[in-house]
């Protein structure tokens, strides 16, 4: 199968799981802007090809979102495996998180819902990786 030209240059989702899961086991522990520069230094592939998921990955004003992630190395998934194009995942997405996060219409019945659109496109009742909260050390 031809790879896309986003996975030639780049990692497979079982790298990228690793390596957001290393850098969470860093930051979940203790983190300024020092354990930053040093992860951003020992990950710099990382940090230069996905800058967004460094930034997601390092942020402490937050907890790490694991379902997001998930969700999106599916549709990545789709992408690769020729199930969705680009531009599909990108309207699915779109979608999706606008119905979400901006969209406050809760008498919505169009048949594009929020879970409706995630049941024609994705399964997700099957996520492909599980992860397990840790929690911070003192």
């Amino acid at each position: 199968m031809e790879k896309k030209d986003f996975e030639k240059d780049g990692l497979d989702n079982d790298s990228i799981i690793k390596i957001i899961k290393n850098i969470r086991d860093v930051v979940d522990i203790q983190c300024n802007d020092s354990i930053i520069e040093e992860l951003k230094k020992n990950n710099s592939f990382f940090a230069e090809r996905y800058p967004i998921l460094f930034d997601m990955a390092t942020r402490t004003d937050e907890a790490f979102n694991w379902d997001y992630l998930n969700y999106f190395l599916t549709m990545r998934t789709k992408i690769i495996t020729n199930e969705l194009t680009t531009e599909k995942a990108s309207v699915i997405v779109g979608k999706e998180w606008y119905n979400k996060h901006v969209n406050i219409n809760d008498n919505n019945t169009d048949n594009n819902t929020d879970d409706n659109i995630i049941k024609q496109n994705i399964n997700l009742t099957k996520p492909p990786i599980k992860f397990s909260k840790k929690s911070k050390k003192k």
